[in-house]
């Protein structure tokens, strides 16, 4: 790239290609940057003459990416991310004085674990901190967080590799769990009663098969899979009005037990407890929003059951 375009990719060029990939919309990302809209397209045009693109083209009301924007997407978040890590250095994080937005990568069953008190923590200071969740799994989270996509991983994730950093927050469990109609839930949860049973997997990923059928293979044993779905929190509404039987992490289900009459138990053999952690790039240490961001979901790990 030559220095002319250097000089013309300046940082507010960034923030308007950055918030417009979120937005879609002119007028949204010039509310959410204070610029008038004028200024969002003057900058956008800049970005189309730099990368002789159009970057963004109007589709059914909203602004859409080409795809040479898809392709620049995760670079320009990283760079934007590398200059607020700069911008921060040596300051500690303050939520009563600082702004900032975290994105944070969850699946539907860390953030129905953490949001609520992670909110509640920052009742105060909502018109400064504000949180962006996106949709992760073991699968995609690595990735993510490679490409900038999110700046912090919350979830069961399998060891981080070298070039991040990785911090257990809490262990988890697994029960066993069924709805009031099920007849299975009168009598204590046998093996051979479980085995019986048909079941419901949850799998972000879309497997047919996840831990539970780990647990049975060493036992030297298998269960029939009748349901599988991509998200935990369709889980207890299932079970509910279904017989079938889940094997899940306590912490997902047990919020759901009163409300929806569930009846939880201890499987009927051997598991293992699995770690719930925080992961983050190695280069993000300097970071003080960050660092005050996971201590303060290490505390709420401490409060949970």
């Amino acid at each position: 790239m030559k220095e002319s375009n250097l000089r013309a990719l300046d940082t507010t060029a960034l923030l308007v290609f950055h918030a417009l990939a979120d937005e879609g919309s002119v007028g949204r990302t010039a509310q959410r940057l204070g610029m008038t809209q004028s200024a969002v397209s003057h900058a956008l045009n800049r970005l189309r003459g730099i990368w002789n693109d159009p970057l963004f083209v109007r589709s059914g009301g909203r602004m859409e990416p080409t795809q040479k924007a898809l392709a620049l997407a995760p670079g320009i978040a990283a760079a934007l991310n590398e200059l607020e890590t700069l911008l921060r250095q040596e300051r500690e994080f303050d939520p009563a004085t600082d702004r900032r937005r975290f994105v944070i990568g969850m699946s539907d069953y860390a953030a129905s674990v953490f949001l609520p008190a992670l909110i509640d923590r920052c009742s105060d200071n909502m018109d400064r901190i504000t949180f962006l969740v996106r949709h992760t799994s073991r699968a995609t989270g690595f990735d993510m967080l490679d490409r900038g996509e999110v700046e912090c991983l919350v979830g069961s994730f399998p060891a981080a590799p070298k070039r991040m950093h990785q911090r257990t927050l809490f262990h988890d469990r697994f029960v066993c769990a069924v709805g009031a109609v099920n007849p299975i839930a009168s009598e204590a949860l046998t093996l051979e009663r479980y085995l019986s049973a048909r079941h419901v997997h949850v799998s972000l990923a879309g497997e047919p098969t996840g831990y539970a059928d780990r647990f049975l293979r060493r036992a030297g044993c298998s269960r029939e899979v009748a349901l599988t779905v991509g998200h935990f929190l369709v889980l207890p509404h299932v079970l509910a009005t279904s017989s079938l039987v889940a094997t899940e992490p306590r912490s997902v289900v047990e919020p759901f037990v009163e409300h929806y009459g569930l009846r939880l138990s201890d499987p009927p053999f051997d598991t293992d407890d699995f770690a719930f952690s925080c992961v983050w790039r190695g280069r993000s240490d300097g970071d003080p929003g960050l660092a005050w961001l996971v201590a303060t979901l290490k505390s709420i790990a401490q409060t949970l059951p």
